[in-house]
C-alpha cells in the first residue's frame, strides 16, 4: 500500500482580527486520492496528487479516468521510496494539482524540470533533484529528440504518377507543416523521421463519436465528394505523420486520423474541429507560405489546404452536425501550448553578467544552447518554423544543428565556432552593438524551449 492520505494544511496562515482575537485557522485539507498513470510523452510512471481545495472524489476520478493507463485510489497521497520531485501546476488556487516523478536517477532531472517549468507552466519542487547541475541535451521532439530542421526534398514522381511541377521534379519540405503536390501522398515524397522530431509525439485516443447510420450525408455524393477531397488534401501533408495508421509510430495515431471509418472525421474532438475550421486560432504552431508549400497554406483554415474556403466550409459543417457553434470556442485559447505562451512573454532585465558585454562575450543561464539570439529590445519572441523564428528585429542568430553539440555560455558576439552556423544575416557579420542601449538575448536549448529570456545593455 501506498502512504496514507495526503494532507495540505491551507495556505494564508492566520486571519484578520476580530476582538482582539486571532481566527481559528482553516481546517486541514484531506486530499480526495490519487492517480497513477503512465506519462504520454516519456510513457513512464508518474503520479498525480489532487492538492487543491476545489477537488472532490469524484472529480479527480474522473479527471484520472482520462490519462493512459491510469489508476485511481481515493483517500491515498502519491508515495514512493524515492522521487526526483514534483511539479505543482495551479499552485494556492483550488484546482491545484501536483505530478509526482518516481526514481532517483540526477540525469532526468534537469529534463524533468524544463517539462515542469516550461512546458507545464508549473513550480519544480526537487526532491533527488535536490542541487542536481547535469545538464542533458534533450529537444522539443518525440522522446526528446533534437528539432531536425526542414530540408527541401526534390524527387522523381511516383511510377504512374504525373510530372512534377518543379522541372518535372515533385519537390517537398520534410516539415509537419509540409505538404507536397495536392493528389500525392505526403509519405511517398517526404519521410516521417525528421517530422516526428519537430514536436513531441503521443498517442491518443480518438473521440468516440459515431456518424449515425442513418444519416443522409452517408448517402448523399455531393457530401461524399467533399470528404474525399478533405481526404486527399489531409494526405498530402506532414500531419499524417501522427494522424495515420500507416505513418504513425507503433504506439498508436494521436486522436484523429485519416483511417477511421466510415466518416474518419468523426474521430475528431470537437476542439480539433474547431481548429481545423478556424475557429481557435493555432497560428503558433508555424506554417509555410503557400508559394513555398504546393500551393497549401495554413492561415485561416487550421488544416493545410489549397482552398481555405473550401476546407473551413467542410468542417464549420461538421461542428455544426455535432450542435457546436462558434461562441461555444470564444473562451478557447490558441492552440500551440507553450509555443502560444512563449509567445506572450513579456522579458525584464537581465541578471548580472547575463548579456553581451563590451568584449563580446555572450552570457546566459539554463546549460547548452542550440540557438542564440541577439535583437532589438522591441522584437517578438521567436517561436515555431518555418515562419515565426526569425523575428523582425533579429540582430544575430547563432545555430547548432542536431548532429553537434550545443554551445556553452561565453561565446562571442558575431562569432561562429565550429560545427555551428549564422542563421542570421545570412551573409556577413551582425550590425555592432551600440554601448547603452538595449537589447533582447534568447536562447533556446532547441527550437521552442527558452532557458534564458533578458534585456541587456552593452557598457560603454
Amino acid at each position: 500500500m501506498l502512504g496514507a492520505a495526503l494532507v495540505v494544511s491551507a495556505l494564508g496562515g492566520l486571519g484578520a482580527c476580530r476582538g482582539g482575537e486571532d481566527k481559528a485557522a482553516a481546517e486541514p485539507f484531506a486530499a480526495p486520492g490519487r492517480c497513477v498513470y503512465t506519462n504520454a510523452f516519456s510513457q513512464a510512471e508518474e503520479c498525480r496528487d489532487y492538492t487543491g481545495r476545489g477537488w472532490t472524489a469524484e472529480a479527480a476520478e474522473a479527471d484520472c479516468k482520462a490519462l493512459p493507463g491510469s489508476t485511481f485510489t481515493r483517500d491515498e497521497g502519491c508515495a514512493y521510496p524515492q522521487t526526483l520531485g514534483r511539479c505543482v501546476l495551479g499552485g494556492g488556487t483550488d484546482d491545484e494539482y501536483s505530478l509526482v516523478f518516481p526514481g532517483g536517477d540526477a540525469s532526468e532531472c534537469a529534463a524533468t524540470q524544463r517539462g515542469c517549468e516550461t512546458f507545464g507552466g508549473g513550480r519544480f519542487e526537487p526532491e533527488a533533484c535536490q542541487g542536481a547541475t547535469e545538464d542533458p541535451d534533450t529537444g522539443i521532439g518525440t522522446g526528446g529528440a533534437v528539432f531536425q530542421w526542414p530540408e527541401l526534398a526534390c524527387v522523381d514522381p511516383k511510377e504512374g504518377e504525373p510530372a512534377g511541377q518543379s522541372d518535372g521534379k515533385v519537390c517537398t519540405f520534410g516539415a509537419i507543416s509540409g505538404c507536397t503536390e495536392p493528389g500525392r501522398k505526403f509519405t511517398d515524397y517526404a519521410s516521417c523521421e525528421p517530422v516526428l522530431t519537430q514536436r513531441p509525439y503521443w498517442p491518443a485516443p480518438p473521440s468516440d463519436f459515431k456518424t449515425p447510420a442513418d444519416d443522409p450525408r452517408l448517402s448523399d455524393p455531393a457530401w461524399r465528394a467533399e470528404l474525399a477531397w478533405v481526404t486527399e488534401q489531409t494526405e498530402a501533408c506532414g500531419c499524417v505523420c501522427c494522424h495515420s495508421e500507416t505513418a504513425a509510430p507503433a504506439a498508436g495515431t494521436s486522436n484523429w486520423y485519416i483511417e477511421a471509418g466510415p466518416v474518419w472525421t468523426d474521430s475528431f474532438h470537437p476542439s480539433g474541429l474547431a481548429l481545423a475550421a478556424g475557429w481557435v486560432s493555432s497560428a503558433s504552431l508555424g506554417a509555410y507560405p503557400p508559394d513555398q508549400n504546393n500551393g497549401f497554406s495554413r492561415d485561416t483554415a487550421g488544416l493545410p489546404t489549397t482552398d481555405p474556403e473550401r476546407m473551413i466550409a467542410f468542417f464549420e459543417g461538421e461542428l455544426e452536425r455535432r450542435g457546436f457553434t462558434r461562441e461555444d470556442f470564444a473562451d478557447m485559447a490558441p492552440f500551440g501550448g507553450p509555443l502560444h505562451e512563449q509567445s506572450l512573454y513579456v522579458p525584464s532585465d537581465c541578471a548580472a553578467g547575463e548579456g553581451v558585454d563590451a568584449a563580446g562575450k555572450v552570457t546566459w543561464a539554463g546549460g547548452g544552447a542550440r540557438y542564440v539570439f541577439v535583437m532589438s529590445a522591441d522584437a517578438e519572441n521567436p517561436g515555431a518554423p518555418p515562419n515565426l523564428d526569425l523575428p523582425e528585429g533579429t540582430i544575430w542568430r547563432l545555430d547548432v544543428p542536431a548532429s553537434a553539440d550545443p554551445v556553452r555560455s561565453g561565446i562571442t558576439y558575431g562569432e561562429v565556432p565550429p560545427n555551428t552556423k549564422q542563421g542570421y544575416p545570412a551573409q556577413g557579420s551582425p550590425a555592432e552593438l551600440v554601448p547603452g542601449e538595449k537589447y533582447y538575448l534568447y536562447v533556446w536549448a532547441d527550437v521552442g524551449i527558452p532557458i534564458t529570456r533578458c534585456l541587456f545593455e552593452v557598457a560603454p
